[in-house]
């Protein structure tokens, strides 16, 4: 199909435009990525995060938390759902996030290593937890 089409020279892939309000930000190494789903004009950022943070792959979140804080977000929604691993690393982007001008508020249900994490090092209180999209405010 695509080497049919007079628009696309032959041996280029077609590119995809992706909305600004969807942006992936992935780890350059292991597996783990965000994902900023939503309006972009909207004062609350929906990040929705997948795979193992550590110190290799947390500067995906820590670049998508920025973002955020460079536009302004009043609150941030963060969807942990799908987080396998977190270390330290992962915890600490979460306190700086928490502790910045928007508020930052888990949405779950927490896998149980990251309720673990957060048990663990007592900050599982810092945290605003949603149990799911619907239950944040977030449509």
């Amino acid at each position: 199909m695509e080497a049919n089409n007079p628009r696309i020279p032959s041996g280029e892939a077609p590119r995809v435009a992706l909305h600004s309000a969807w942006r992936v930000y992935r780890a350059a190494n292991g597996y783990a990525r965000v994902e900023r789903v939503g309006n972009e004009a909207s004062a609350t950022w929906f990040l929705r995060a997948a795979g193992e943070f550590d110190a290799d792959t947390v500067a995906c979140l820590r670049e998508a938390l920025g973002d955020a804080r460079r536009d302004d977000a009043e609150r941030i929604l963060l969807d942990v759902s799908q987080v396998g691993f977190g270390d330290p690393t992962f915890l600490h982007a979460l306190v700086e996030a928490h502790r910045g001008p928007a508020g930052l508020v888990l949405v779950g249900p927490l896998p149980f290593r990251i309720r673990r994490l957060f048990e663990i090092t007592g900050t599982l209180r810092l945290f605003p937890l949603a149990t799911d999209r619907g239950a944040s405010g977030f449509v």
